[in-house]
């Protein structure tokens, strides 16, 4: 018997907002994201997180992802 199996990253969005893009150097919106590593059988059967949950802030535009350090010193709303 043949087992494929991998790591599949998963993300869920935790908040949107507006902010000053560091690499459009624009006021652009975002998603504030929170990304999961998940240890999976068959490319189908999810069985188990891999590792802590990670933060990240993506711009909508350039789909650019930071820390959400960003987010304290240059927000907009």
């Amino acid at each position: 018997m043949i087992l494929f199996f991998g790591t599949r990253v998963r993300r869920r969005v935790l908040g949107v907002g507006s902010f000053r893009c560091p690499f459009c150097l624009e006021p652009r919106r975002y998603e504030h994201l929170e990304q999961r590593t998940w240890f999976h059988l068959f490319w189908v059967l999810t069985l188990f997180p891999v590792g802590p949950p990670r933060e990240s802030v993506r711009c909508s535009v350039c789909a650019g992802e930071w820390a959400p350090v960003v987010l304290q010193s240059q927000a907009l709303d």
